[in-house]
């Protein structure tokens, strides 16, 4: 027979009834001799998949029983045909168990672009391996770093992509504008990852041993992640990439430059890609052995240039807080404090009081969480992974390796923090934590200082699982006043309840005329750069038909000379007097009580209105009768490095933080 993995249920039920089957002779023969012919039971089933970017031809295509990212001798294998396909012989008892991986050497063909010139790895989940494409080895990646389930990691990554197509389909077979955006993104993933394998070629791991093409596009596959926001953004805003009328092969150039810019973007390199492995290693240990119910100190973000200028943002438990409590839950406060030109901020007390901003949805009231709640967290179990709940709101889920780092000189390791490609949420690049190691006066701060004995640098993958609801105290979604509705100068604005500020932003629902930052709603400024390589940025709008509850985004070029204004303006660009703004998106949205208040949800939003750092949808938020910005978070996976209380702590006072 021939069946799909995810039809795991179905085969082994025909399994056991072929079992059955053959169990003793027909009772109704009548004769000593006449049962039946018992037939062979089944020990096998025939697995079929189809390799694309385009379809790709010859690649060896296997069950990995091993789970090292590679096709090994003993484990079921085959070889695509000219279409891509491929049928394996797989033991019942691995059916459903185990993803497949595609190895596309350059003795494959792409039916797109012909030859293979740089080997690669596809990969697909276990459960959905009716498909093998650069978009399921995605949805891998990302359930190998954060768990759950094939689903949501695949739901993920389509937010992320900004696609309507499901990343388990065969976009090749989808002649629409989804599907051809579709195979563009998979086909830049390709380019991109074949750089950076380049680029990586020979690379050693962190005890100076060459690395395994398997372990290194592991670690290409983890940046990938984080950065298909970005990757869409190349697409979107190039107009050959994305012009669903041309081929892939038509847009190889392109492809090669745009995969250029995303593979620097990444931060990968031959010399730091050994400690991304090692940080992703889930067989490091889990966590120091002592943190059950001990005071303990995790400093999660630090920047430094000097002791007027620097912010740390830490978590600290007591030993009582860290006493699992009846529910098996522990519990931890967060500490945060900065001096921006030696003005002292810390959070939740001090003379200059540092309030929490945002007002979150617990699912049955909007909290306006203090700045010393207590926010729980399970134990890590014996893989690492902890859940934590923060403000009675935001879910997330987190593993983690440690990695002792006693008798280590600081500006070693402060210069390993720095080089780890990967962005924390909290604090953005680790190019920018910590002091300078290459300054002079950090240099003579440090000098040869060690790491204290109990020092650890501990890697954190944290998955924020995403539906949280907030709003911003301070951000309100202000209208121009009546007699004024012309006025550029937003800080004369009114603040007004969501009919009023829908009923304002018309857009061009009202008839022809110009859009712009006083008849829609700015959602924000976004840089880029332009064919020709010039510094430009996007403006991105919103407007509102009221009577029928439409929606409709707007792009618009944004104007560089009143950026370099004294004070600079965002302001959008007109061209011969027209506006340069024109929709990319019409959608509908509903407005619902929620709690004490209303809230306003996009049925859909633009893929161009998310990046790497900017990965939630947006909300209106009325209470009180004032509309405030709001925002629904999506899953948005995040890398950390953490310091220890003893690390943490040697360090601050040799910076003289103490």
């Amino acid at each position: 027979m021939t069946i799909q993995l995810n039809k795991l249920a179905f085969a082994l039920a025909g399994a056991a009834m072929l079992t059955v089957a053959g169990c003793g002779g027909d009772s109704s023969s009548g004769g000593s001799g006449g049962g039946a012919v018992v037939p062979p039971v089944a020990t096998t089933a025939s697995v079929s998949a189809t390799v694309i970017d385009g379809a790709i031809e010859n690649a060896t295509v296997c069950l990995d029983t091993n789970l090292n990212g590679s096709c090994d001798s003993g484990e079921p294998s085959g070889k695509t045909n000219a279409a891509g396909g491929v049928t394996l012989e797989v033991p019942l008892a691995d059916l459903g168990k185990y993803p497949l991986v595609a190895m596309v050497g350059t003795d494959a063909k792409d039916a797109d672009t012909g030859p293979v010139t740089t080997a690669y790895t596809l990969t697909a989940p276990a459960d959905k391996a009716l498909v093998i494409s650069p978009l399921t080895t995605l949805v891998q990646a990302y359930l190998d770093s954060t768990g759950g389930s094939s689903a949501d990691a695949a739901a993920a990554v389509q937010a992320k992509l900004g696609l309507s197509t499901s990343a388990f389909d065969d976009f090749t077979k989808d002649a629409s504008d989804s599907g051809k955006l579709a195979g563009t993104l998979a086909r830049l993933i390709v380019v991109t990852t074949q750089q950076q394998l380049a680029a990586t070629e020979g690379a050693l791991d962190t005890g100076s041993k060459p690395l395994t093409a398997a372990q290194i596009t592991a670690a290409i596959n983890a940046r990938l992640i984080d950065l298909l926001p970005s990757l869409a953004l190349q697409v979107l805003d190039d107009p050959t990439l994305s012009d669903p009328a041309l081929s892939i092969a038509a847009k190889q150039a392109k492809m090669a430059a745009a995969a250029t810019e995303i593979a620097s973007a990444s931060g990968l390199s031959k010399d730091n890609i050994g400690t991304v492995i090692a940080s992703l290693d889930k067989n490091a240990p889990a966590g120091p052995a002592d943190e059950t119910a001990v005071a303990t100190v995790s400093l999660r973000w630090f920047s430094f240039t000097n002791l007027s200028n620097y912010f740390l943002r830490a978590f600290e438990a007591t030993a009582t807080q860290n006493t699992p409590d009846a529910n098996g839950k522990t519990h931890y406060t967060e500490v945060r404090e900065q001096q921006i030109d030696g003005v002292l901020t810390e959070w939740g007390m001090g003379v200059n009081n540092w309030v929490r901003p945002q007002i979150y949805w617990t699912g049955s009231e909007w909290f306006d969480c203090p700045t010393t709640f207590e926010q729980e967290s399970t134990r890590p179990n014996a893989a690492g992974e902890t859940e934590s709940l923060y403000c009675n709101a935001m879910k997330s889920r987190s593993t983690r390796s440690n990695k002792d780092i006693s008798g280590r000189k600081m500006i070693d390791v402060v210069r390993e923090i720095r080089a780890y490609p990967f962005a924390d949420s909290a604090g953005g690049s680790f190019a920018n934590w910590g002091p300078n190691p290459e300054d002079s006066g950090i240099q003579s701060l440090l000098g040869a200082t060690v790491f204290p004995a109990g020092s650890v640098l501990s890697y954190r993958s944290v998955v924020d699982l995403g539906g949280t609801e907030y709003y911003n105290r301070g951000t309100r979604a202000r209208i121009p006043q009546e007699n004024d509705p012309m006025n550029p100068n937003s800080s004369t604005w009114r603040s007004v309840p969501l009919d009023l500020f829908v009923g304002w932003n018309k857009g061009d629902f009202a008839g022809p005329t110009d859009v712009h930052g006083n008849n829609t709603f700015v959602l924000l400024n976004r840089d880029y750069k332009k064919l020709d390589g010039a510094a430009a940025y996007k403006r991105y709008m919103v407007g509102f038909e009221a009577a029928t509850q439409k929606a409709r985004f707007y792009q618009c070029e944004g104007d560089m000379t009143s950026r370099l204004e004294t004070p600079p303006r965002n302001s959008t660009l007109f061209i011969n007097s027209k506006s340069t703004c024109a929709p990319i998106l019409d959608t509908t949205y509903t407005i619902a009580a929620q709690g004490d208040g209303k809230v306003l949800r996009f049925a859909a939003e633009p893929a161009q209105i998310s990046d790497a750092n900017f990965q939630n949808n947006r909300l209106f938020v009325e209470r009180s009768g004032v509309t405030y910005v709001g925002f629904k978070d999506k899953p948005l996976t995040s890398k950390q490095q953490r310091l220890n209380g003893p690390a943490a702590e040697s360090l601050l006072a040799q910076l003289g933080l103490d």
